[in-house]
């Protein structure tokens, strides 16, 4: 078995594939992120809040993975909420979930009325991070390859224009190009 195939299988190698999922679904939903397992990551593994303002470390959501996506279940209190997520990833986990138990240094994101908020789970409950997920920045890479003006890095790929894939595939206009040519003889004549 090839590893891509069970990476597939297991839930792994799709982090962008689940974000964007996560963003641009029209139902409430959250995201659980937790941090890659990699060297630059080791300070921040299971550290609250306040080791990591010791060590000046601010969460940054290139160290995270999404792990998990689901819709969410209508709950007005978000503190209720993200403790009710925290008991399930702690004590009942999804079958399909296959991150570890909700711990210090995970990330719970929500998304509420196309509202999204993200909140760190510290050693006493959680707290809100306004800055770490910026829809408008996930795409920035994906635009910075397409887009026909770096001056447009706006969250939108190619602001709504055609692709040169789409022009091609359009029926040519035949009475456009036949005035175009008629034009052309027209001067040639004169």
């Amino acid at each position: 078995m090839k590893i891509e195939k069970w990476d597939e299988i297991n839930g792994r190698g799709a982090h962008e594939d689940r974000l964007e999922a996560f963003l641009e679904s029209a139902n409430d939903s959250y995201a659980i992120l937790q941090l890659k397992r990699t060297d630059e990551t080791v300070a921040e593994r299971f550290a609250s809040r306040k080791e990591l303002d010791s060590l000046g470390i601010e969460p940054c959501f290139d160290h995270y993975e999404v792990v998990y996506i689901a819709p969410l279940e209508n709950a007005d209190n978000q503190a209720v909420l993200l403790e009710s997520l925290y008991e399930k990833f702690n004590l009942y986990h999804p079958e399909d979930f296959r991150g570890h138990s909700l711990s210090v240094s995970d990330i719970v994101a929500l998304k509420q009325h196309d509202v999204v908020t993200c909140h760190y789970v510290d050693s006493v409950g959680f707290m809100e991070l306004p800055k770490f997920l910026k829809p408008e920045n996930y795409l920035k890479n994906a635009e910075m390859e397409m887009e026909d003006d770096y001056g447009m890095i706006d969250g939108v790929i190619n602001n709504g224009k055609a692709s040169v894939l789409e022009k091609l595939k359009e029926p040519p206009v035949v009475g456009a190009i036949a005035k175009s040519t008629k034009c052309h003889s027209e001067r040639e004549l004169e």
